[in-house]
Order: C-alpha cells, then sequence, then structure tokens
C-alpha cells in the first residue's frame, strides 16, 4: 500500500511517516503542490492524504488541479484541517475528498487505520465491480 503525505510540518511529516513504516505502508510526503504532483504521477499512490493549510499553497486548490489531470484524477483523497469550517468542506466534497478530517486529538495510529480501512473497503468494492 502506497500514500502520500502532503503537508508542511516537518514533525507531523516526521510522525506519520514513522507511524505509516511500522504499519508497513510505503508512505511519501511533500509540502508544496508541485512536488505533490510529481510524486503522484510517479508512485500512484493508494490514498492521498492532504492537508488543507501548506505554508504557500491551499490544500483544496492542490486537490483541484490533481482533478484536472489524467494520471492523478482518480487517487482518492482524505482532506485533513485542524478545524471543522464548513466552506472548506463543501469544497473538498465538491472536489470529490472521500473524507474530511479534523486533526485536533488525531493520533498516528488512528490516522493510520483510516487510511486502511479506506483502501481496504475500496479495493472490495473495485472486486466487485
Amino acid at each position: 500500500m502506497k500514500v502520500l503525505y502532503i503537508e508542511d510540518d516537518p514533525i507531523q511529516v516526521m510522525m506519520m511517516g514513522s507511524k505509516f513504516k511500522l504499519e508497513g505502508v510505503e508512505c511519501f510526503s511533500a509540502d508544496t503542490c508541485e512536488k505533490a504532483f510529481d510524486i503522484a504521477s510517479d508512485e500512484k499512490p493508494n490514498v492521498i492524504l492532504l492537508d488543507i493549510l501548506l505554508g504557500g499553497d491551499n490544500g483544496l486548490d492542490i486537490l483541484e488541479e490533481f482533478r484536472k489531470h489524467k494520471a492523478t484524477k482518480d487517487i482518492p483523497t482524505i482532506v485533513f484541517s485542524n478545524y471543522m469550517d464548513n466552506k472548506s468542506l463543501e469544497r473538498s466534497e465538491q472536489l470529490g475528498a472521500v473524507d474530511y478530517i479534523v486533526k485536533l486529538g488525531m493520533t498516528p495510529k488512528r490516522m493510520v487505520e483510516i487510511v486502511k480501512e479506506y483502501v481496504e473497503q475500496n479495493s472490495k468494492k473495485t472486486v466487485k465491480a
């Protein structure tokens, strides 16, 4: 299983990357739109974890760009943020995000569980189709 973790906080990237690795999940990280697009196009992750606030970039703008390109348009994306914002939630749904998670209180262990559950459910749907 491959995950692309788009986050600009190096501590979060280190914590999540370590937890994914311990769980046998290959985790790639990016902190900008350009890096994220390159990695997503090359590695074809099973799922993308996308932070909304990325320094100079807006995560939802990145998601919008992903949806425009053949190589990235169908990659399931879970959006996460430090706060619940109805406007961001609505836009993420419009852009096809599969989930919106508030980071507050979210442990790396739980995030890995969510990703694994999603990939497992999604692979069952694919097999049935």
